[in-house]
């Protein structure tokens, strides 16, 4: 792109960046040569991408949900020789982003009713504190991650399985002034 075709920097205010459309899509494989935290690397990718055009929110959003569904990937993993594949699409009406990924039938089964009680549950507020209590009386670990993308991120999560291969998609709809 030449100088003369870029906007002025001074009429690049965050409601004309806003209007950015922004497309990241990522496969990584295969998924026994990951040696460190791609999860947050990642997360925070799309953290300092989505940061150059939308408001520092909807970045953080970004980062909190591909960190928690890649993190999802590590946890399912069926085939370590297998990979994942992350597709980010950003723009002024809000955010999608989906990772795909092999996984057995029951770890899919097991994925999707977490989804469906999220997507299910109408004080989804009341359902993480419930959550939060039980883990801690039996002194577990983890398990929240989707009910706070939904709950605290406003995030609708949905799943689909096909081919031997689990979909997990966050869906954010930006709220338009």
């Amino acid at each position: 792109m030449s100088p003369e075709a870029s906007t002025p920097l001074s009429e690049l205010d965050e409601r004309t960046l806003a209007t950015t459309t922004t497309r990241l899509r990522l496969t990584v494989g295969p998924l026994d040569h990951v040696t460190g935290d791609l999860a947050g690397l990642v997360g925070e990718h799309a953290l300092q991408l989505l940061g150059m055009f939308y408001p520092r929110n909807v970045a953080r959003k970004a980062n909190v949900v591909v960190t928690e569904l890649v993190t999802n990937v590590f946890e399912n993993i069926y085939d370590p020789k297998s990979s994942f594949d992350l597709e980010l699409d950003a723009g002024p009406t809000g955010l999608v982003i989906g990772v795909r990924n092999q996984v057995t039938p029951e770890q899919y089964a097991k994925v999707k009713a977490r989804v469906d009680l999220i997507r299910d549950t109408p004080d989804l507020r009341a359902m993480v504190a419930n959550t939060i209590r039980e883990r801690r009386k039996e002194r577990l670990k983890g398990g929240l991650g989707l009910m706070r993308l939904a709950q605290e991120n406003k995030f609708d999560i949905g799943i689909a399985y096909q081919d031997g291969a689990m979909t997990v998609t966050a869906t954010y709809t930006a709220v338009q002034s």
